[in-house]
């Protein structure tokens, strides 16, 4: 680095722990609860302890489901961060499917409890009650993890505190009351878990509903309506993370299996050590956050120059773990139980030695390298790095007990992979902004085709326009008799009345061979009150609509069945822009078929486009929707009104 360069390195750092102490006090608090939570669990017997152990470690799957796909949503979160009714509909499609994926899950832990504790965790419970409820834990822990990680996402650090560590002082109060009321046993432990993660879900929930910005209600109904490319990133992100705990846990295997010392030392210091991870996590979480904006803005120099930060900051960052982790290891060995005194000074100089690559490799790969939803390369190798640590809980137990042999076999996954990720990162492959994909629709698509009642306005109350039909009818065949006229109906329409536009034009054609002068008499008609009280799209999403056309060397266009007045009527009435269209069609009824498809073939031909760069958007399904269907054309079928975020998403 130049003297210009440390000097700003410096003030970024100082500044990102500022910016984030409520964010730092999270990570450093809720450390040392699961410091309290490891002492006070050490007063189970060993068994107990161990079978606790095994099952916390399998729950880690919980987390990673949870993180797997709000990671997904933080990418399209955060580079979209500007539009509330995208964030709005990534948070509540995510939370939908954090819910399908975590019954499944958990669904799969209820099925099978002999596979999960006999023959992976190797211990034979006298009873499974207390797995049974753990599992109810594991589904909670889920959607609270969920819940957890939005709330970081839109910086309410002070909220993440207190929802992250309310939990956990549950569990440890209890813990004591337990154990000082004589009745200190495991089927209570998991009972106490429930009731603590239960309560921190209803408190994030609040959170999420209720915070200033947003105030996201989650249980909107809503559609997982991802892009195919947001559905790549979704899924390789979560299968990267679940690959990753699956990896994890077969690395709490493979100790177990060599040495069950090592194993519950291993499992301590990932507890009581997990208080300096606070800063790296600090750091890394506002960084991400930062890249991932950046490069929603397509600031591509300014995201790299975050992430060059993040990694001078690890490096700092580990050196601080290091000389505190030495400082603090005589007080960090009282906490374990009597047999694993002496090994935990043994054991901690290789533990804190092997972090520093799983300090680089966390920076790099879960980070900055996914920020960009450059995810495939990140996915094949988390599958190799978990096969080769299943490979080893089968052979590690002929290796000789030395421990730093055995966590660097453990960590060796995370060692070889640093060079591929600084590749990567010197690359710049990864500075993608996922908005920018030019297979998105919102990319693609050169000309905009509206329909005009109930689409560019809407919330109207229809029936008057069916009164209006049937009074005409009545009136232009008034020299019929009412049972002439249901006659007439039945014979062209096959039922008793005209109910719509397109029955009486079919009726007109029938008796006169065309509808002029249905035509006629609506070009008379005033507007009407339920028209004056419609709500209309706003000018600022339109200016959206056209700008996307125009820079395409495209077009945007009114398709609609009414008619011009009454069109230009309405829109001087609310004051609409007509000037932001490239024209404005009618259909007038030439033909008996009032179907919009040849306007929108004439409108394709004239722009030179292919049907997959036209999108239509209109209320009507037989008149809007299934001639674009037919043209294999993109549409949207509104209802209620729109958004241009909502549509070309």
């Amino acid at each position: 680095m130049t003297k210009v360069e440390k000097k700003d390195f410096w003030k970024y750092f100082i500044n990102t722990f500022k910016s984030g102490n409520y964010l730092l006090l999270k990570y450093l608090l809720s450390s040392i609860l699961y410091i309290i939570i490891s002492v006070v669990s050490n007063l189970l017997q060993v068994k107990e302890l161990t079978y606790l152990n095994a099952f916390l470690s399998l729950a880690y799957f919980s987390t990673m489901i949870s993180f797997g796909i709000s990671g997904g949503i933080f990418v399209f979160v955060n580079q979209n961060i500007e539009s509330k009714e995208n964030v709005s509909k990534y948070v509540r499609c995510g939370y939908e499917l954090n819910l399908i994926v975590s019954t499944v899950f958990t669904a799969l832990l209820v099925a099978f409890p002999r596979f999960f504790m006999e023959q992976i965790t190797g211990y034979v419970p006298d009873d499974y009650t207390f797995y049974y409820l753990m599992c109810v834990y594991f589904f909670i822990s889920c959607i609270y993890g969920y819940l957890c990680n939005i709330i970081q996402n839109f910086e309410l650090f002070k909220m993440n505190l207190f929802v992250v560590n309310a939990p956990l002082i549950l569990i440890i109060v209890s813990f004591l009351i337990l154990y000082f009321g004589g009745i200190f046993y495991l089927n209570l432990i998991a009972i106490m878990y429930v009731i603590a993660y239960l309560a921190g879900t209803i408190f994030a929930t609040f959170c999420v509903m209720r915070n200033n910005k947003f105030k996201i209600n989650i249980f909107k109904p809503t559609r997982l309506n991802f892009t195919l490319r947001q559905w790549k990133l979704l899924v390789s992100t979560f299968l990267i993370e679940i690959i990753w705990e699956v990896g994890y846990y077969a690395t709490s295997v493979a100790l177990l299996r060599a040495n069950e010392g090592i194993f519950n030392t291993y499992l301590y210091l990932e507890n009581v050590l997990d208080i300096f991870n606070g800063f790296l996590f600090t750091f890394v979480t506002i960084t991400s956050i930062r890249i991932t904006r950046a490069l929603g803005y397509n600031k591509f120099d300014e995201a790299f120059r975050h992430a060059k930060y993040s990694i001078y900051a690890t490096l700092i960052i580990w050196l601080f773990y290091t000389v505190c982790s030495m400082i603090l290891i005589y007080p960090i060995a009282l906490g374990v139980n009597d047999a694993y005194f002496d090994l935990m000074f043994t054991a901690l100089p290789s533990y804190v030695f092997i972090h520093l690559f799983r300090f680089v490799g966390w920076t790099y790969c879960s980070y900055m390298l996914k920020l960009g939803g450059k995810t495939t390369l990140l996915l094949i190798m988390e599958i190799i790095s978990t096969i080769y640590l299943i490979a080893l809980c089968f052979f590690i137990q002929y290796l000789p007990q030395n421990i730093l042999l055995i966590y660097v076999m453990v960590t060796l996954n995370e060692i070889v992979p640093i060079p591929i990720y600084y590749f990567m990162y010197k690359s710049k492959k990864w500075m993608v902004n996922v908005n920018e994909d030019p297979k998105l629709l919102r990319n693609k698509v050169k000309l905009f085709i509206f329909d005009f009642d109930n689409t560019l306005y809407y919330d109207v109350n229809w029936n008057f326009w069916t009164k209006v039909i049937q009074n005409y009818f009545n009136e232009h065949f008034s020299y019929l008799t009412e049972k002439e006229k249901i006659q007439l109906c039945k014979r062209v329409l096959n039922k008793r009345k005209v109910t719509s536009d397109e029955d009486l034009c079919r009726i007109l054609f029938s008796v006169e061979g065309n509808c002029d002068s249905w035509l006629n008499y609506r070009k008379a008609l005033p507007l009407s009150e339920e028209e004056k009280n419609a709500k209309v799209i706003s000018h600022e999403n339109l200016l959206k609509f056209a700008k996307q056309a125009h820079d395409k060397n495209g077009g945007i266009y009114i398709v609609s069945n009414s008619t011009i007045e009454d069109i230009k009527m309405f829109c001087e009435y609310h004051n609409f822009d007509l000037s932001l269209f490239d024209g404005i069609i009618i259909n007038e009824f030439k033909t008996e078929n009032s179907s919009k498809q040849e306007f929108f073939e004439s409108l394709m031909k004239k722009h030179n486009v292919k049907p997959d760069e036209v999108l239509i958007i209109g209320d009507s399904y037989k008149h809007d929707i299934i001639p674009a269907k037919n043209l294999k054309m993109n549409y949207y079928h509104c209802k209620n009104g729109f958004s241009y975020e909502e549509v070309v998403s």
